[in-house]
């Protein structure tokens, strides 16, 4: 990566509550279940598909923010906190404590 503080970056991509790109509404994402990673997504726009570094700006009431791994590749685009890329997995969806140090908290309904 050309930008030094992307190199040892967590990067996030965030769906819609139905797992759906925020940007074009009918992909749908193999999404991870349990422990299990989801399935690699090669994207099949030109210019790949974006992930961030902070997924803040991104975020609202419903939302949903993924942990990505990348696959070696190197960005198709690179910007400081941004980049594109054509392969990747969702690995896990993000906890409360990797969106912490963003101040994004979340509630979740919790059935006893």
């Amino acid at each position: 990566m050309k930008h030094t503080e992307n190199k040892s970056q967590i990067w996030f991509k965030v769906l819609t509550p139905e797992g759906r790109d925020l940007d074009n509404e009918m992909k749908k994402w193999p999404l991870p279940e349990g422990t299990k990673k989801g399935e690699l997504f090669i994207s099949g726009c030109r210019i790949g598909t974006w992930l961030v570094s902070n997924p803040k700006e991104f975020m609202q009431k419903t939302n949903r923010v993924f942990v990505v791994e990348l696959d070696g590749e190197d960005p198709i685009i690179e910007l400081p906190g941004i980049i594109w890329v054509r392969k990747l997995k969702l690995v896990r969806e993000a906890t409360n404590l990797d969106l912490k140090r963003f101040g994004i908290y979340r509630a979740f309904k919790q059935i006893i």
